[in-house]
């Protein structure tokens, strides 16, 4: 089983994310694509193989089953649309290996993403999909050792942030379906850890505006319920009557993180220009 080390790095209402795949699809067609936007765009490729897997368990938990299927397709169309995207833009051979790999382990992945949600379809996913998610880390990294530009690299960290949000709900949710009970939980807490940390780190970037920093203060507000939330018991019987306020919230600061990615893209697009 492969475990992902990141040491190495009520009452609200689902809100499906401007991940909208025809609106988004057609802004980002229309895009020029240049290292800044690839660092945006394989950074939420990583966010967006642990919010398909998030789906795919609240769906087969049946947790606010509407939405889920909702995120579940647009994410699964925008993964593979914005993959075709980045292929288009490859400037360095560590840039090509790595999209060839991701593209390799989307070809695996996609199938079970794709099937009706079940347990052992579950048990099936969480291999593949934490290879999935290195997989498009390591082209982020590509893409970013590319440039020399601070702020492309904030934008490669702030996207981390993106990812975790989903992450740590993923995990909680394994955890709800009775599986991988103690990887899954270490799994969380190394995530909610590293969501912490990477945090901070952005808000003590020399590259951090008063924008930055108020809108870090803005996740940092909305990231403790989260956490609370996520952290309520470990007994799987009392996270499941919790369950739905986790994956509410986790859409609620994956909204909140996308702002804040967007908000050093448009910074380092002006920089660049």
């Amino acid at each position: 089983m492969l475990l992902c080390s990141w040491s190495l790095m009520a009452g609200l209402v689902f809100t499906v994310l401007p991940l909208n795949v025809n609106a988004d699809s057609q802004s980002v067609s229309s895009m020029d694509m240049d290292i800044t936007t690839a660092v945006n765009l394989s950074g939420r490729q990583r966010m967006l193989s642990q919010r398909m897997v998030k789906a795919y368990l609240m769906l087969g938990q049946g947790i606010a089953t509407d939405d889920a299927r909702t995120i579940l397709q647009k994410s699964v169309d925008q993964f593979e649309f914005q993959l075709a995207k980045l292929k288009t833009f490859q400037p360095t051979p560590k840039v090509r290996s790595t999209l060839a790999t991701l593209d390799f382990e989307w070809a695996k992945f996609k199938p079970l993403i794709s099937a009706t949600p079940s347990k052992t379809g579950a048990i099936a996913l969480y291999d593949a999909n934490e290879a999935l998610q290195n997989a498009a880390h390591n082209v982020t990294l590509a893409y970013d050792d590319v440039t020399i530009e601070p702020l492309d690299h904030l934008v490669n960290l702030a996207g981390r942030e993106r990812m975790l949000s989903q992450r740590t709900a993923k995990f909680f949710l394994y955890r709800t379906w009775d599986l991988y009970l103690e990887p899954a939980d270490m799994e969380m807490h190394l995530s909610r850890a590293h969501f912490t940390a990477v945090l901070i780190q952005i808000e003590s970037s020399p590259r951090a505006t008063t924008q930055i920093k108020k809108l870090v203060a803005k996740i940092r507000s909305e990231w403790e319920p989260y956490k609370e939330a996520l952290l309520i018991s470990r007994e799987p019987e009392k996270m499941r009557s919790n369950s739905k306020r986790v994956a509410e919230l986790s859409e609620q600061l994956l909204a909140s993180t996308e702002e804040l990615v967007t908000l050093i893209v448009d910074q380092a697009k002006k920089r660049h220009n």
